[in-house]
């Protein structure tokens, strides 16, 4: 029963129909009437397709003892089911649809990579192809469970999700994925997911408001909203919790979200995101020789200035520290930093970054004739001793 009366016992999109109910018995009714209006108009139910699903809000491991039938057929039970292209569970939880989406998103990026060397396109280009037929695989319904995220930028990390975009990333830097997360987003100037995730939300949170008040997604909100002013779990609950940092001084955040200028909202996400990354690069032992000179938040010009693939992942591996330098080779050693000292020349120093390009008897020569070069790209205060 929606909260304007209206009793809500089935959805219908296309093709697919849903039936709802609190009981058994009433599910059953459901169920019946539809096999006997079927009969009547000489349809068929494909059966084999058609599957119960009792949400509650732990999963329970024993199997099901209630039993549903169409006509003289059993409809099996199931603990999780795609609709509309979505995995929904039982326990109303969104991993399994993640994990679904960033599956799809990988298939679709590996077989594109299959016919498109990314490596030997623009920033631009490849990041348009990424966000153009990717990132919509990826962010499918994400205006719904996006709002179930934990406004963490850490753990968001570690998500199906994410961890797609970090692997677009990775393949267009030419990197391994050894390489640090926050840096390869940095060189390409690209934004967590997290954040057009958030934005999706507070989209489709307006949309639902410009609705008619008998709709039912309107009325869906109103229940979510009494539950939240109820002190419990919901969807509203959840939106507005996930926007509240960027309302500081709102005491009513609804209407902030309702009010405020979307682009300017996210403008604040990016500003707050990229106090996080910079706090992340700065206090990194492994992005030392990164955060001496990377202090914006752009894609970096030489990804379009070097054409050579080769050339350019050389020098992004330099640069955010992913090479076979004693620093980082040691790390995965387990040999102490102050150990990391360079093989190839008696100096003893640590075989850095800056020993490497500045220092390093062995590269003299080379140096000669690149040092202005180096202080020129990284823009390094630093003189050769």
């Amino acid at each position: 029963m929606l909260p304007n009366g209206t009793e809500l016992n089935s959805l219908l999109y296309a093709d697919d129909l849903v039936i709802l109910s609190r009981s058994k018995s009433g599910l059953q009714n459901c169920l019946d009437q539809l096999h006997e209006w079927c009969e009547n108009w000489l349809l068929q139910i494909n059966t084999k397709k058609t599957k119960i699903m009792i949400f509650q809000k732990r999963n329970s491991s024993q199997p099901t003892k209630i039993q549903f039938h169409i006509g003289d057929k059993k409809i099996d039970t199931t603990k999780e089911y795609n609709y509309l292209g979505l995995k929904i569970s039982q326990n109303g939880k969104f991993k399994l649809a993640q994990q679904q989406l960033g599956e799809k998103a990988l298939h679709a990026l590996y077989k594109i990579r299959k016919n498109i060397d990314f490596r030997k396109l623009t920033p631009k280009l490849a990041m348009k192809i990424f966000d153009s037929i990717i990132s919509p695989i990826l962010l499918y319904n994400s205006e719904i469970w996006g709002a179930y995220e934990k406004n963490d930028y850490n753990k968001w990390e570690n998500s199906e999700i994410e961890r797609v975009h970090l692997r677009f990333c990775k393949l267009y830097l030419g990197v391994n994925r050894k390489a640090t997360n926050v840096a390869c987003r940095g060189e390409l100037g690209k934004f967590p997911l997290l954040l057009t995730i958030k934005k999706n939300i507070i989209n489709y949170f307006k949309h639902i408001y410009q609705l008619p008040e008998n709709s039912i997604a309107k009325q869906s909100l109103n229940i979510s909203k009494d539950l939240y002013t109820n002190h419990k779990e919901s969807y509203y609950s959840k939106t507005v919790n996930l926007q509240k940092p960027y309302y500081p001084n709102e005491l009513n955040i609804e209407l902030a979200i309702l009010n405020y200028d979307t682009t300017t909202v996210v403008n604040k996400m990016k500003e707050k995101y990229i106090k996080f990354w910079k706090h992340k690069i700065t206090n990194s032992s492994k992005l030392t020789f990164l955060s001496t000179f990377k202090t914006e938040y752009k894609v970096e010009p030489y990804l379009s200035i070097i054409k050579n693939p080769t050339t350019r992942r050389t020098f992004t591996q330099f640069r955010i520290s992913n090479h076979k330098l004693q620093i980082e080779y040691g790390r995965y050693q387990n040999i102490p930093r102050e150990e990391r000292t360079c093989k190839l020349c008696n100096s003893g120093e640590i075989e850095d970054e800056f020993h490497f390009s500045l220092a390093c008897q062995k590269y003299n020569q080379l140096r000669d004739n690149s040092d202005p070069i180096l202080k020129t790209i990284f823009d390094l205060n630093v003189t050769n001793e």
